[in-house]
């Protein structure tokens, strides 16, 4: 009997480990998954179609399904527009320009926007920041559960001294480029240009106290900002407390609770080894930041060719390479750590878009 008794409870155990490392293998299956959209023209109507890539299995999995579809007279007149979701989590949420029509299946998840060339509203994951007409007055939302709580902010006056050695008035020279959300409330990235360079800051709101604090990140030496290339919500990714901010050189990931950066020095090195042809032009090719999802980050370098513009887009999670894709004029690839073209897929690019990209990653961060 009691031998009877243990062997039952063998199988038991034996069951219940089957289904944990099940369920396991099925997040890690989930979250290696990434969505994407490629814009492709289906007889002179564009839609934004749906593939997920998994970064594991170096495979990519078409769906036959699409976001939006975009009305021919904004592809025309595309330089007027953006053609892009605002932001999107990949799964429950998407912002879209209101001149987009979203798909019927994913309407109950689209949320639409007016868009602005001089932006109104900065969006982040379950937080948004819409700019007053008052200087330096923002309401900021921020979602619990799917409830809101809204609060009127004003960004305090601050002075530091730029590289220039002068002192100069940061508000008059930067602004709120993006926000997360924090257990103490929100943190926003405030970048400052001056004729002697760019300045990261840090503004912590704390809903407690309903008090915004300045703080410096750097100095970031060796990666500087750049008014060229400055870090916006839809060139920035946010992972847990962390922006991802592209620079002149390396991205870098900037702690918002310690208010310090890490050098990204691993983007360089990815691109002289699998992307050496971004380097080989008369201007090197910058390293954007395309967005995030699960915790991966989505790194793109893009590539101008005389035939149209092609796009390598680098995988990495916890400051390791995990997947590689190319996109070119005629197909995607995908390639492996090794360097080697493990699979590739017939997707070619619309002649409408054979000079730009056509390719839109998951990012929570995004402007109106």
């Amino acid at each position: 009997m009691i031998k009877l008794f243990r062997t039952s409870l063998a199988i038991i155990f034996l069951i219940l480990m089957c289904v944990v490392f099940s369920a396991c293998f099925d997040s890690l299956k989930n979250n290696t998954e990434v969505p994407f959209v490629v814009l492709n023209d289906d007889a002179g109507s564009f839609k934004a179609d749906i593939y997920y890539w998994n970064v594991i299995n170096n495979k990519i999995k078409e769906t036959n399904e699409n976001l939006y579809k975009i009305p021919q007279k904004i592809i025309t007149n595309k330089e007027s527009y953006t053609i892009f979701p605002i932001m999107w989590d990949g799964q429950k949420h998407a912002v879209l320009p209101s001149y987009l029509e979203a798909s019927d299946k994913f309407k109950n998840i689209v949320e639409k926007a007016d868009f602005y060339f001089e932006p109104k509203t900065i969006w982040g994951q379950d937080v948004k920041l819409v700019k007053s007409d008052e200087e330096n007055r923002y309401k900021l939302t921020l979602i619990d559960d799917g409830k809101t709580d809204e609060k009127e902010i004003t960004i305090p006056l601050h002075t530091f001294k730029g590289e220039d050695g002068k002192n100069h008035e940061a508000t008059k020279c930067g602004t709120v480029t993006s926000v997360v959300k924090t257990s103490y409330g929100a943190a926003m990235l405030y970048p400052c240009f001056t004729l002697g360079g760019g300045k990261l800051f840090i503004l912590k709101y704390d809903k407690t106290t309903e008090s915004i604090k300045w703080q410096e990140v750097g100095p970031v030496k060796g990666n500087e900002l750049s008014p060229s290339f400055p870090p916006l919500a839809n060139h920035t990714a946010t992972i847990g407390d962390n922006f991802i901010v592209r620079t002149l050189t390396n991205p870098i990931k900037v702690d918002a609770e310690k208010v310090e950066f890490k050098k990204m020095n691993i983007i360089s090195d990815l691109q002289k080894k699998y992307a050496p042809e971004t380097l080989n032009g008369e201007f090197p090719e910058y390293i954007d930041i395309l967005g995030s999802y699960n915790d991966i980050l989505l790194i793109g370098i893009p590539v101008h060719k005389a035939e149209g513009t092609e796009l390598y887009i680098f995988a990495v999670k916890d400051d390791k390479l995990i997947g590689i894709m190319h996109r070119t004029i005629n197909d995607i690839e995908i390639i492996d750590t090794a360097g080697n073209v493990v699979s590739k897929y017939n997707v070619p690019k619309a002649k409408t878009l054979i000079g730009e990209n056509d390719v839109y990653f998951p990012n929570m961060n995004g402007m109106d």
